[in-house]
């Protein structure tokens, strides 16, 4: 396939002209990291909204991989399968510009030698952040709200041009078996004690953001909104980077104020599902094949 043709289709879907995350990744990527993606990432993209073709290695497509994080260990598997089959033209379709280490480092850029190494095999790099947490169709939040069979959902916590978060009712059911439930369709083993804050609260009215939920105004939000049950990718930061501390610190200070269940899987677990789920339908209906690229460490 073309790979002109298909970013054109993805760009227009997701609308990734009206979601300017260019402050959010300086903020948060380090400063020598940025560096190299302004040596080796499109102009377009470094000097646009940080959406959309990041690296463009390849004219054509025939295959593309879907991942969430561009750890290590993600891309040398792709590199790896685009090698045995002769690097005829692929594309990933990441979910974040830059790696997360959640219990380590926080955010990460690609290296220099890993992004050479995807131009020299013919793999461009195509990042949607914001624009498909928002996605009034196909979006993280949906995808984990259908995963876990959320009826009478309503949107909340607006972000950029749409809403990053779902309210809504599950059928009745203690705290113990919704955990389960959550730690079986985000495929954990189990959740994290360090995630787990049990208020003696039934589960009926569930809140869901994926990825970050830790920011204080959306845990307001949904404490405002009456929930007995929050759902999110981490809502305590367990890093020791500068941002996690401080985190920690501002949070331990609200959750007494929180009359809620709260229930953290990993940032990457909770948003994998779209990538799962969604997108390898969506790929389909564009004609080309998509693969979802697991994280084998979904805490790391």
């Amino acid at each position: 396939m073309n790979q002109a043709e298909l970013i054109h289709k993805m760009d227009t879907f997701f609308n990734i002209q009206g979601y300017d995350e260019s402050a959010l990744w300086a903020d948060i990527i380090p400063a020598s990291d940025i560096n190299v993606y302004q040596r080796m990432a499109g102009e377009a993209f470094v000097q646009g909204t940080w959406n959309g073709l990041m690296l463009n290695s390849t004219a054509d497509v025939d295959r593309v991989y879907l991942i969430v994080f561009p750890g290590q260990t993600v891309l040398d598997t792709i590199l790896a399968l685009e090698l045995e089959r002769g690097a005829p033209g692929a594309l990933i379709f990441a979910h974040h510009p830059a790696d997360f280490e959640e219990s380590k480092r926080g955010f990460l850029g690609i290296s220099e030698a890993q992004l050479e190494a995807l131009r020299e095999h013919h793999i461009s790099y195509y990042c949607c952040h914001a624009p498909l947490d928002c996605h009034p169709e196909i979006s993280t939040v949906i995808a984990l709200a259908k995963a876990l069979k959320l009826r009478d959902w309503r949107q909340f916590s607006p972000h950029y041009d749409g809403m990053e978060g779902v309210h809504g009712r599950v059928q009745d059911m203690c705290f113990g078996d919704f955990a389960e439930m959550l730690a079986k369709v985000t495929d954990l083993p189990y959740i994290r004690y360090n995630q787990v804050r049990f208020n003696g609260q039934p589960v009926e009215h569930v809140a869901v953001v994926p990825g970050g939920g830790n920011h204080l105004n959306i845990l307001q939000e949904v404490r405002d909104l009456g929930c007995d049950t929050y759902v999110t990718g981490h809502w305590w930061l367990v890093g020791d980077y500068e941002y996690a501390a401080q985190s920690r610190e501002r949070t331990r200070k609200l959750v007494p104020q929180l009359p809620m269940n709260l229930l953290g899987t990993s940032h990457y677990a909770s948003e994998m599902i779209v990538m799962r789920d969604q997108m390898p339908g969506w790929f389909r209906n564009a004609g080309i094949e998509a693969r979802f690229i697991k994280e084998p460490s979904p805490w790391r």
